[in-house]
């Protein structure tokens, strides 16, 4: 297996970010519309700014599978590993979180589960680095890798209640 495969951040996290995006978006206008207190203006600009942030952030990173090497991608930084110079191959399972460390004698690339389709990118990870370094407990996750849904859970439930002051926000409510 020789081609070239892109791995990004699943979409289902990414989904209810850009809707947080629009929701604070729309608060924010509305509070300066309204004239409410600079200090609110402020504090869900701030929001804003942080969420743009972070969907720009999680959009553009990805990682790239070739038969030389992985490519970490993310804005300004691109960090690549050939799987000649492995020394070891590890990982570990906090709460759904899976965090495949690949070494390189001293440096380490850090690969979660975090990207779409991770269970291939996993398993076609695991079968281009060479022999030996990968233990059988790191083969035994590779064979069903967790699925972390928390974040994505606490981004829809951050929707739900960012529409609601919203709502509260163009009735006169709040």
């Amino acid at each position: 297996m020789t081609e070239s495969m892109t791995f990004t951040v699943r979409r289902a996290f990414l989904l209810p970010v850009g809707l947080l995006l629009l929701v604070q978006l729309a608060l924010l206008i509305v509070t300066l519309l309204q004239n409410q207190p600079p200090s609110k203006s402020l504090f869900v600009g701030g929001v804003v700014v942080v969420l743009a942030a972070l969907l720009l952030e999680n959009s553009l990173r990805r990682i790239e599978l070739d038969a030389e090497g992985i490519t970490v991608c993310r804005i300004g930084r691109r960090r690549r590993v050939r799987f000649a110079e492995l020394t070891e191959v590890e990982a570990v399972c906090i709460r759904k979180r899976l965090f495949v460390t690949l070494w390189v004698g001293e440096s380490f690339l850090l690969v979660t589960n975090a990207y779409g389709d991770f269970a291939t990118l996993f398993q076609v990870l695991l079968q281009r680095v060479p022999p030996g370094l990968v233990s059988e407990e790191v083969k035994g996750l590779a064979s069903a890798p967790p699925r972390h849904n928390g974040n994505i859970v606490l981004c829809w439930v951050a929707v739900v209640f960012s529409a609601l002051i919203l709502v509260r926000q163009l009735l006169g409510v709040g």
